[in-house]
């Protein structure tokens, strides 16, 4: 379709304005269900906040209003897309919407939340290759050392401390020789990463 028959059955922003000025109270209602019921799914957003979010995008042109539909079938498919748009938004974004997640590192005073999270970002594919190859790398740097690499491997697997020498059979002065000398071989990747 070319740009013209594109813009010829699309409505102008006058247009758009005038039908809906020209909408009734019944409509009104109507619009204003939809969007509560649309913005129920969406974390901080009300049906008012939904709402006008689509007009303002209506009226901005970013969505669009075909010639000869029902203002409030417009409302209805754009609301739905709006909804849609920013539910996807808050599923792929860095934070779970539905976590109490802390601005800092510690727990609140009150103890009033039982579960307590701190923000996460989410690796791309490329992040995680890269992770997987240093490891890779580490791994293979270690390995000439048994007891660090042992110990490095209970690391990986979230184990540290006594419980991590209990695991591998080794008394303390073992496993703190184990953990220097890993922390050695650690520290030039260490460095590398603090100058990205």
């Amino acid at each position: 379709m070319s740009d013209t028959a594109e813009s010829e059955s699309r409505l102008s922003k006058s247009e758009v304005e005038n039908e809906l000025l020209h909408m009734s109270a019944a409509d009104w209602a109507r619009a204003q269900r939809f969007a509560n019921f649309f913005s129920r799914s969406l974390t901080g957003i009300t049906g008012d906040d939904l709402l006008q979010e689509t007009l303002t995008k209506l009226l901005s042109q970013d969505r669009v209003w075909k010639r000869g539909l029902k203002p409030i079938l417009v409302l209805f498919v754009a609301m739905r897309g709006v909804s849609s748009n920013d539910l996807k938004k808050e599923l792929n974004g860095p934070i779970d919407p539905f976590k109490a997640v802390s601005t800092t590192d510690e727990e609140p005073e009150d103890g009033s939340r039982e579960h307590f999270e701190l923000g996460v970002t989410h690796d791309t594919p490329e992040a995680a290759l890269i992770k997987r190859q240093l490891l890779e790398q580490i791994e293979a740097d270690v390995s000439q050392d048994e007891d660090a690499h042992l110990l490095l491997l209970m690391w990986i697997d979230g184990v540290r401390g006594a419980e991590a020498a209990t695991e591998l059979g080794m008394d303390a002065k073992r496993h703190d020789a184990a953990r220097k000398r890993l922390a050695r071989r650690l520290a030039p990747y260490e460095m590398a990463r603090m100058q990205q």
